[in-house]
């Protein structure tokens, strides 16, 4: 990859085209870069250890109850593990309308609405909290316009946490009812594979605050 062509590449990158912001991803990983100088590179900001300790964990993989989204983690995944990705899930329509609605935020994942009645979620970053130092994380209903995000926690592992909790508290409530029978009813099987993903968040929690503690150490 000579100089030249990697400057037309990040011309060229845009975030509202993943497969632009894929190439240049991989010439940058092809010139020695780390997934944390890739991101900084690709997106102007630096992300938390949180984002690296998702991906290292293998996101994809870890059946928690989110579904990432394309920017930022395919970039953050070096071709050692299989990244950056050619292919783009369902969540790409969702993060182009909120780049053209707020550039500042950054989805990060899906989160499944809990009942009938409450929309799926879309946590992000905002680029401003992040040039700041700051992994704060907000909210907003995966239809509703950007301007409704709201803040939800100081980070995206620490709102992952609580989604999961809840989750475990849900099943068991299921569970332990006079009504849980039949078709549609939740075993202890399914009760121990939640609290599963819980503990993998919290082992994932645990890693991103050890990298952090290096990071300020």
């Amino acid at each position: 990859m000579t100089p030249e062509a990697l400057d037309a590449l990040r011309a060229g990158a845009s975030r509202d085209d993943y497969a632009s912001m894929a190439r240049l991803a991989r010439a940058l990983y092809e010139t020695g870069l780390g997934p944390a100088e890739v991101l900084r590179e690709c997106y102007g900001v630096t992300f938390p250890p949180e984002v690296f300790v998702l991906v290292a964990g293998g996101l994809w993989r870890l059946e928690l109850r989110a579904r990432f989204t394309n920017q930022p983690w395919q970039p953050a995944v070096p071709p050692s593990l299989g990244g950056p990705s050619a292919r783009i899930n369902s969540m790409a329509a969702t993060e182009r309308r909120l780049l053209a609605e707020d550039p500042d935020l950054m989805p990060l994942c899906g989160i499944p609405a809990v009942a009938f009645d409450t929309p799926d979620q879309v946590v992000c970053y905002r680029l401003g909290e992040l040039r700041e130092g700051r992994s704060t994380v907000f909210s907003l209903a995966r239809t509703a316009p950007a301007g409704t995000a709201v803040r939800c926690g100081d980070s995206l592992l620490e709102v992952l946490h609580g989604e999961h909790v809840r989750a475990v508290r849900r099943l068991e409530a299921q569970r332990d009812s006079p009504s849980n029978r039949g078709a549609g009813s939740v075993d202890d099987e399914e009760v121990e594979e939640e609290y599963a993903a819980l503990e993998r968040v919290r082992e994932l929690r645990r890693r991103a605050d050890a990298c952090q503690g290096d990071a300020g150490a």
